[in-house]
């Protein structure tokens, strides 16, 4: 019984001890008892949220139609916020109303794993004059070769880093920077967006989209200090590709559900 009842104030005792060890001001005994036994006691706030996000991402859409013959471009449109104002208050909004926010995420994990020259040409146009004041979008194996030798031609071009609040789909960040199947995936999605801002600018504008291209605003997060303040603590950046054109119309079945969902979502 004795022996029991010295086991269990040891235990106490040292419990007691490591418990103020982590939670009084610093000090060489602190510092001791964290480096022995924080892997396995301590706990932090990414034990719940290991991969949280530091930044927001919007998707803004612009589109060009035909009035009289001539080409006419619409204003922004900020498809992520119009998607997010319609979903806020709802406690479980549909998945459909973060899809232009999921796409801004993948889109841009593709183009982070391109080198800096592959990005600059990404940014441009994806549009050739065929002459007789005719345009089409640029073939896709032209395409492709053209990025990757750029690649190819960057010689020690960095790479910007694909972090894990930037990556949605983890599979992006294990491609090699700059090589052929990264290219590939880039222009997958880049083909992606094309149809989804096609079919949503449509849908907005009731107008048959020519081109399109859009921009990506990332901003980042306050810092928990400052999570209830209206004015963020940077900047955002904005990444604006060039002009794309639609190889073909917007199916009828997708364009009348996108119609039914801009009239959800704005009234329109």
């Amino acid at each position: 019984m004795a022996v029991a009842t010295a086991l269990t104030l040891v235990i106490v005792a040292g419990y007691v001890f490591i418990s103020a060890a982590f939670t009084l001001p610093p000090s060489a005994a602190q510092a001791t008892v964290r480096q022995t036994f924080a892997p396995y006691f301590s706990q932090q706030w990414n034990v719940f949220a290991p991969n949280i996000m530091r930044s927001n991402r919007e998707l803004q859409v612009q589109v060009q139609w035909r009035e009289d013959g001539e080409l006419v471009h619409s204003d922004w449109i900020d498809v992520t916020n119009i998607e997010f104002a319609a979903a806020r208050g709802i406690p479980l909004p549909s998945r459909i109303s973060k899809s232009s926010f999921n796409a801004a995420q993948a889109y841009m994990s593709r183009y982070n794993a391109l080198s800096s020259p592959q990005k600059t040409r990404v940014r441009d146009t994806f549009i050739e004059a065929l002459g007789g004041g005719e345009f089409a979008p640029i073939q896709d194996s032209t395409l492709l070769d053209e990025i990757d030798a750029a690649g190819s031609a960057g010689g020690d071009e960095e790479f910007e880093p694909v972090t894990d609040a930037d990556v949605v789909d983890e599979s992006a960040a294990t491609e090699a920077s700059g090589n052929r199947s990264a290219v590939v995936r880039f222009l997958r999605y880049d083909y992606m967006l094309v149809r989804f801002a096609a079919a949503f600018g449509s849908a907005y504008f009731d107008q048959d989209v020519e081109r399109v291209r859009w921009r990506v605003e990332t901003q980042r997060t306050n810092d928990f200090l400052h999570r209830f303040d209206d004015e963020p603590q940077s900047e955002a950046s904005v990444v604006t590709f060039g002009w794309r054109q639609p190889g073909r119309e917007v199916d009828p079945e997708v364009l009348a559900i996108f119609d039914d969902v801009v009239e959800r979502y704005t009234g329109r």
